[in-house]
């Protein structure tokens, strides 16, 4: 039987652990390896697997958080060390001291404070369903970290992070396009782009909804973040300016002028540790800057985060369709790229061939364990920025303008 126990607008669903229990491998669940060509994991595959997951391993909590915009019963995984989680509402009230530090907050106590504490980090998989990577390489980063302490790398992450975990950031998306897919595998229409929106209401502009929070599924991820207050928050997308196989921070300009700078250094901070990360994995194709994607609009689900102190930013990894593996030459690139020749932000192009689902997996996980590998390695240093950087933005606010906001009574 499962039991429910009802924290601050989330549901923890706590599962008997058998003893000795065999962690789950995804494939045992799946039926298929994460990212097997022509295979995509739905939501309710993708919760089973984390029901398995939780089950066996006291590193991995699950939160019932609400109900999606079809109705479907919603869930995130907390993953740590099992006594980083037995001690979570500790490391919650650090964060939330930090985050609106009181008068009395002085820079000593937030050092004290910040040493004690944990870094939190919110990843998250599957806002923009088409994108199909993802929403699947949630499914094996989870087992990575719960099975990887013998890599000093995961066990320094284990120990000094709790991971909030989104493995499926638009549930309902996931299945509708994982439906469409295996309805159309192996005819004609295989890649064809769906006839519908993979949210209820708003489709790809679910990721446009960052401040007005008008959906069901904002108002969850919303409410969730100022619950747990993460210092780092990690969006993946699927949309790599061609021929690069993944874009990673820094932006491109034009940069919002109304975020603290410290979140610029850090997402920048973050960037180029995943750039190094990826090249001693021999990922080719990593770019940053460019001029698609800049930091400017205040609305996306991450970036409206940066506005609270929080370094938030997306990547956006190589697609062809779904699952479906394609095969590029050089005649397929611009003219301009051809020669491969080396850029500074650019450094190995990527050479063309073969590009699979399992391909974006992979340059997904090392991102993400990028990230996690930097929370781990600078958590006193991010812990106290965002102390900070709230300091510093209380401060301008009682000296300089705005003084008010008048609002009209007819409001």
């Amino acid at each position: 039987m499962r039991v429910l126990t009802f924290v601050a607008g989330a549901c923890l669903l706590a599962l008997p652990a058998p003893v000795a229990a065999q962690i789950p491998t995804p494939e045992s669940v799946l039926g298929y390896p994460v990212g097997a060509d022509f295979e995509l994991a739905n939501y309710e595959q993708s919760l089973e697997y984390f029901e398995r997951l939780a089950a066996a391993s006291d590193r991995v909590e699950l939160l019932e958080i609400g109900e999606t915009s079809f109705g479907r019963p919603w869930y995130l995984a907390l993953i740590s060390s099992a006594e980083n989680l037995r001690n979570s509402e500790r490391y919650r009230e650090i964060a939330h001291r930090l985050a609106y530090p009181s008068d009395d907050l002085t820079a000593s106590d937030a050092r004290a404070l910040a040493e004690e504490g944990k870094a939190i980090v919110h990843i998250d998989g599957g806002l923009h369903a088409t994108e199909v990577a993802h929403a699947q390489h949630t499914i094996q980063l989870a087992y990575d970290l719960v099975t990887g302490d013998a890599d000093p790398e995961i066990a320094a992450i284990l120990d000094n992070v709790i991971l909030v975990l989104w493995f499926s950031i638009n549930p309902d998306g996931q299945t509708m396009v994982s439906d469409w897919y295996y309805e159309n595998l192996g005819t004609p229409f295989e890649v064809s782009g769906t006839p519908f929106l993979y949210q209820k209401y708003i489709g790809h502009d679910n990721n446009r909804d960052g401040y007005m929070i008008n959906q069901i599924e904002s108002r969850v991820v919303t409410r969730i973040d100022r619950h747990w207050e993460p210092q780092i928050i990690y969006n993946h997308h699927q949309t790599a300016p061609f021929p690069a196989r993944i874009w990673i921070p820094p932006f491109a300009e034009p940069i919002s002028p109304n975020v603290h700078p410290l979140m610029w250094r850090t997402v920048n901070l973050i960037g180029m540790a995943m750039a190094q990360a990826l090249e001693e994995r021999g990922q080719k194709g990593a770019m940053h800057m460019g001029s698609g994607f800049d930091n400017w609009y205040p609305g996306f689900l991450d970036h409206a985060n940066n506005f609270h102190n929080v370094a938030s930013f997306l990547t956006e990894t190589g697609l062809y369709r779904y699952a479906t593996p394609h095969f590029y030459t050089i005649n397929d690139f611009p003219r301009g790229q051809r020669e491969l020749r080396p850029q500074s932000l650019y450094a190995s192009p990527w050479p063309g061939g073969w590009w699979r689902i399992k391909d974006a997996v992979d340059y997904m996980l090392t991102a993400s364990v990028s990230v996690l590998d930097v929370a781990a390695k600078y958590k006193n240093d991010i812990l106290f920025n965002r102390f900070q950087a709230a300091r510093d933005v209380i401060e301008q606010y009682r000296t300089g303008p705005p003084y008010a906001y008048f609002i009209a009574q007819d409001q």
